[in-house]
């Protein structure tokens, strides 16, 4: 019984990890979709809405009908690049594992291309829409060629149209399994059937390992930092508190701060302030660049701009230079 449990999370673990690298450019990042192109990076995202509205797809698609493709940039260098976007059926017979190379081996590209749109520099946002005449699996190609350098990077994301997928319900099953294994461990059950109470085998040890990977991933989102907290600047100059128009706050929502700055408990005036932010888990700044509009006295200065497009942790640095005096707050908080 031990036996056949263990094999089933192993197998359950296996399919789930399959799923989450055989997209190739797509993949899943703080429950969001993240193409990448290379280094560069864009949150993907397609829509149906014809048939499901809002609801927002990453690659396999539940019908054939009209389909908006939609790549927000997370990366400058994007922004310079001439990109272009083609569908084609996935005749490498390579499926899941399809790359590049596949398809370049292909004799004759334009007969099993379904759709193409040619380079373009668009300076945010790449927008394609394209109508499926029928279910079936294909493949996306994204070229992005930036500054006109012979350096060419691609993002190839094999996808199915007519797909009803299993949704988050193989990670629910692999997760009750292991707590009921693990529990079956603690109370000492297995041990008394393996007469072997004060040695756990190398089994129950391998389950015990899941649970620690598993268990700890559904308490990952708690924030670091909270409107009105006072936060030192790294050479101890300046202390700053912050509040937020938008509480709490959410990703892709515009929204303003007012930030309080002071020295040694007094308001500070007439200070220059700069600001910039990023993900360091994911290598990218803010998708704005917000800055001071108004100077409210008394030490508050209004921040306009602000922007999450990602959950995850960001960090935020405020720079202020005042009286001859320059320092940096970082604020590091998780949306």
């Amino acid at each position: 019984m031990m036996l056949s449990a263990l094999r089933l999370v192993l197998v359950a673990c296996m399919m789930l990890a399959q799923n989450a690298h055989a997209h190739g450019g797509v993949v899943e990042e703080e429950d969001l979709c993240v193409i990448k192109v290379n280094y560069l990076r864009g949150h993907f995202k397609i829509y149906q809405p014809l048939t499901d509205g809002h609801k927002e797809f990453c690659e396999d698609l539940p019908n054939a009908t009209e389909s908006v493709f939609v790549m927000e940039y997370l990366h400058d260098g994007l922004a310079n690049a001439s990109v272009d976007f083609r569908i084609i059926r996935d005749v490498t017979g390579k499926g899941r594992f399809a790359r590049w190379e596949d398809i370049a081996a292909l004799e004759d590209l334009d007969s099993a291309t379904v759709f193409y749109q040619a380079p373009a520099i668009e300076p945010d946002v790449l927008t394609v829409i394209h109508d499926f005449a029928e279910d079936g699996n294909y493949i996306g190609i994204v070229t992005a060629n930036v500054d006109g350098a012979e350096q060419i990077y691609r993002a190839v994301f094999p996808f199915e149209v007519g797909f009803i997928g299993l949704g988050y319900w193989p990670v629910f099953i692999v997760l009750l399994i292991a707590i009921q294994i693990q529990y079956l461990i603690m109370s000492g059950r297995i041990a008394r059937w393996r007469n072997q109470r004060k040695v756990p085998g190398p089994k129950a040890k391998i389950v015990t390992l899941l649970i620690v990977i598993f268990v700890p991933m559904l308490s990952m989102n708690d924030a670091d930092a909270e409107s009105g907290q006072e936060w030192v600047s790294e050479r101890a100059i300046y202390q700053l508190r912050f509040e937020s128009s938008l509480e709490p706050i959410e990703i892709n929502q515009m929204h303003s701060w007012l930030l309080y700055v002071s020295a040694d408990g007094k308001p500070v005036s007439g200070a220059t302030i700069s600001v910039v932010g990023g993900m360091p888990a994911h290598d990218h700044g803010l998708p704005t660049r917000p800055r001071i509009t108004e100077e409210l006295g008394q030490g508050a200065y209004r921040l306009e701009g602000m922007r999450f497009h990602m959950s995850g942790v960001w960090e935020v640095s405020i720079n202020i230079e005042a009286n001859g005096k320059t320092d940096t707050v970082v604020i590091a908080l998780t949306v």
